[in-house]
C-alpha cells in the first residue's frame, strides 16, 4: 500500500486537472533531465546544494462533485483517505463547489479543502455563511500561480498528516489511560493476593442483593468465614505458605458456590460469601454443608498436607440486618460463636448473640475508662527461697476497683483485655507500677528483692518492647536484675522474633521465667537455646501432689531437668504442708502459694520485708487481709 499523500482535484475542466498534476509532480519531471548535462554542470559548478523537493503526492481527479464525493467515500472504505481536495466553485450542470464540500465533510471532517474560485464567484463571507468557519478551508483565487498551489499542497497535506498523527497518538494515549484506569479500578475492587472481590465490591454486591430481595421477596444471606488456627501455618511454615493456603481456599470456595453467588476476601484469613435467592433456612443449611465439605480434603502446600477447618457465621436478610454494616457485623458475631463452640462448624446469628456482643463492647469501654481513671491497683504475692526460707521476690498481680461492682479479679477482665488489645497499655501500666514500687522499697532501706511481672504474647509482639522496658527502668531507677518477666511456653513456640526479644531483654540483665511450665509445648531444645533463669511449675501439678502419682513424677522430672540445665525451679499454688515437704525433698528452689500468703497490698509487703526470714510472719500478715 502506498504511503504517498493523496490529493483529489474536483473540477469540470480537464485542462485544470493536467495543470494540477504538472504543478504538483514537477520535481519528478525535472529529475528526468539529461544525465549528461547534469554531469557537466556538476563538473563545472560543483555539487549543487541539496533542495527539498515536493512530497510524493498521489493525485486523483474528478469532473463533477458527485463523482469526487464517490471517490472520497471509496478511499475511506479502502483505508486510503485523501488529505486534500482542490474543489472548483462552479461545475455545471451538477453540484457546485459549496454543495460538494458539504458532502465531502459529511464523509470525512478531516479533509483539507481549497476552494478554487474566480473573483466573480462567492465572496468569503458568503462561503463562510454556507460552510461555517473552518480551520481546514482555504480559498485559491483564479488564475493561480504554481508556487501558490505548491505551497498550499505542501502546507495543508502536512497539516493533515500532523493532525492524523496527533489523533492517532491521542487515541493510543486514551486507550492506555482507559486500560490503566480499568486496571486501577479492578485493583481497587479486588484482593491482590487471591484475585477475589474485596470489601468495596462486597459492599456494592450486598446493596444490589438488598434491592433484588425487596423486589422478588426472597432471602439472601451473608456467610462470614474465618479459618481455624490459621496463624499456626504462618508461624510454622512461613507467611509465603500461608499466602498459598489463602489462594487455595479462595479457589475452592469459588468453585463451590453457585453462579449468582459471590465470594470475597476481607483480609487476613477472613472470607465472605453472599448467598442469594434462598427460599428458606433449610436451603441455607444444605449449601453451607457443601461449603464445609470444601475443607475435608487436605491442602498440599510446600510438600505438607495441611488439614484446615473453618468457622462460619450466618446472617440472613432481612431479619438479621437491613444494611451492609449490620449484616456483616452480625455474621461476624455468629462466626465467633461458632469458634467458641469448638470451630469447624457454622452458627446462625441470634438476638442472644447480639446481647452478648453488646455486653462485651460495654465491658471493653469500661476497661478503657478504668485505665484512664486509674481504677487498677496491684497486689503482690510473696515468693520464698526454700533452702534459706527467705523472701526473695514478689509477683505483681493486677486488680480492678470497679466503681459499682467492687474488686474484679484478673480472670474476669484479662481475657477481654487481650482480645481487644488493651492488654498492651494495661501491661505497660503494671510493669511501670511494679518497678516503681520495688524501687520505693529499696529506697526505704529494705533488702532488695525481685519483682515478677507477667508479659503476654501481644506485648512480646511489640516491635519496641525492649525499648519500653528500658525506658521504664530508666524512669523508675530500678536495676534490671531486680525485674523478672514471666512468659508462657506458648508465647515463644516457633516465633523467632519473640525469641530474639527475649535475648535482648536478657542482655539488659532482666530475669526471665517460663510460667505454667509443663502445660504448653515443652521442649528441651528451646530450653537450651533460651536465656531462661527459672521454670515455674504450674499449680495444677502441685495441687495433685500425693493424689496423682503421674503428676508427682512430672514434678520430679521438671526439677531434675531444670537442675541439669542450671535453672532454678519455682512451684506455685502451694497450699499444704505435704506439698511443701514433697517440694523440699526433691530440692525445688522456690515456692509461692496460699500456704504462705495470699497476694497482699504494698504496705503489708513492707512488714515482710522488715523480717524476710520469718515465714510465720507471712501467715500473720495474710490473716490481716481479705483478698
Amino acid at each position: 500500500m502506498s504511503n504517498n499523500l493523496r490529493i483529489i482535484v474536483i473540477d469540470d475542466n480537464p485542462a485544470i486537472h493536467q495543470d494540477f498534476i504538472k504543478i504538483l509532480t514537477a520535481n519528478k519531471e525535472e529529475n528526468k533531465a539529461d544525465t549528461h548535462i547534469i554531469a557537466m554542470e556538476r563538473e563545472i559548478f560543483g555539487e549543487p546544494e541539496k533542495e527539498e523537493g515536493l512530497p510524493e503526492f498521489e493525485i486523483e481527479t474528478a469532473s463533477q462533485g458527485k463523482e469526487g464525493v464517490q471517490k472520497i467515500k471509496k478511499a475511506l472504505e479502502e483505508g486510503r483517505p485523501y488529505s486534500l481536495a482542490f474543489v472548483d466553485i462552479r461545475m455545471p450542470p451538477g453540484w457546485d463547489g459549496i454543495e460538494t464540500i458539504k458532502h465531502i465533510w459529511e464523509l470525512d471532517q478531516t479533509v483539507q479543502v481549497v476552494i478554487c474560485t474566480a473573483y466573480s464567484d462567492y465572496t468569503w463571507e458568503e462561503t463562510i455563511e454556507q460552510l461555517g468557519q473552518r480551520d481546514n478551508l482555504l480559498i485559491l483565487k483564479k488564475p493561480f500561480d504554481n508556487i501558490a498551489v505548491r505551497q498550499l499542497a505542501c502546507a495543508l497535506t502536512k497539516k493533515w498528516q500532523l493532525a492524523k498523527e496527533a489523533k492517532q497518538y491521542t487515541s493510543e494515549l486514551e486507550e492506555k489511560v482507559h486500560e490503566r484506569t480499568e486496571k486501577l479500578k479492578y485493583q481497587a475492587t479486588h484482593d491482590l493476593l487471591t484475585d477475589l472481590p474485596n470489601r468495596v465490591l462486597l459492599l456494592e454486591e450486598i446493596k444490589n442483593a438488598i434491592e433484588r430481595s425487596k423486589k422478588n421477596n426472597k432471602l439472601f444471606s451473608v456467610l462470614f468465614f474465618d479459618l481455624d488456627r490459621f496463624k499456626l501455618i504462618n508461624d510454622s511454615l512461613s507467611h509465603e505458605a500461608g499466602d498459598e493456603v489463602l489462594c487455595a481456599v479462595a479457589k475452592r470456595l469459588k468453585s463451590a458456590i453457585r453462579e449468582d453467588d459471590m465470594v470475597a476476601r476481607l483480609g487476613g484469613d477472613e472470607f465472605v460469601i453472599i448467598m442469594k435467592d434462598i427460599r428458606n433456612e433449610e436451603d441455607f443449611i444444605k449449601l453451607i454443608d457443601k461449603l464445609l465439605v470444601v475443607f475435608d480434603k487436605p491442602f498440599r502446600i510446600k510438600n505438607h498436607d495441611i488439614k484446615l477447618t473453618t468457622s462460619i457465621g450466618v446472617a440472613v436478610y432481612p431479619k438479621d440486618g437491613k444494611n451492609f454494616e449490620l449484616l456483616l457485623r452480625n455474621a461476624d458475631t455468629a462466626m465467633y460463636r461458632a469458634k467458641e463452640l469448638g470451630a469447624n462448624q457454622f452458627q446462625f446469628y441470634t438476638d442472644e448473640l447480639n446481647k452478648r456482643n453488646l455486653e462485651r463492647l460495654e465491658k471493653e469501654a469500661e476497661l478503657r475508662r478504668a485505665l484512664s481513671n486509674e481504677e487498677f491497683f496491684l497486689y503482690y504475692q510473696p515468693q520464698f527461697d526454700l533452702k534459706s526460707e527467705t523472701l526473695v521476690s514478689v509477683e505483681a498481680l493486677i486488680r480492678w476497683q470497679h466503681p459499682t461492682k467492687g474488686v474484679i479479679y484478673p480472670m474476669d477482665f484479662i481475657p477481654l483485655a487481650e482480645e481487644s488489645g488493651l492488654i498492651v497499655p494495661i501491661g505497660e501500666w503494671v510493669l511501670r507500677t511494679a518497678c516503681k514500687q520495688n524501687k520505693k522499697w529499696q529506697d526505704a532501706g529494705f533488702i532488695p528483692i525481685r519483682v515478677a511481672v507477667n508479659v503476654t504474647t501481644k506485648q512480646f509482639r511489640l516491635y519496641n518492647l525492649v525499648d519500653i522496658v528500658a525506658k521504664i527502668l530508666n524512669e523508675t531507677g530500678l536495676e534490671a536484675k531486680y525485674l523478672e518477666l514471666e512468659l508462657t511456653e506458648n508465647t515463644i513456640v516457633n516465633n523467632i522474633d519473640i525469641i530474639n526479644t527475649i535475648h535482648d531483654l536478657k542482655k539488659m540483665g532482666i530475669q526471665i521465667v517460663l510460667d505454667d511450665f509443663g502445660t504448653g509445648y515443652s521442649s528441651l531444645n528451646y530450653l537450651r537455646e533460651l536465656p531462661v533463669d527459672r521454670l515455674k511449675i504450674d499449680q495444677s501439678y502441685v495441687q495433685n501432689i500425693d493424689t496423682n502419682r503421674g503428676d508427682d513424677f512430672i514434678i520430679q522430672a521438671i526439677i531434675a531437668m531444670a537442675h541439669s540445665l542450671n535453672l532454678e525451679v519455682l512451684a506455685e499454688g502451694v497450699e499444704s504442708e505435704k506439698q511443701l515437704e514433697f517440694l523440699k525433698k526433691h530440692k525445688c528452689s522456690e515456692v509461692q502459694g496460699f500456704y504462705f500468703s495470699k497476694p497482699i497490698p504494698p504496705e503489708l509487703c513492707e512488714e515482710l520485708l522488715k523480717d524476710p526470714h520469718n515465714l510465720k510472719l507471712a501467715e500473720e500478715i495474710e490473716g490481716k487481709i481479705e483478698d
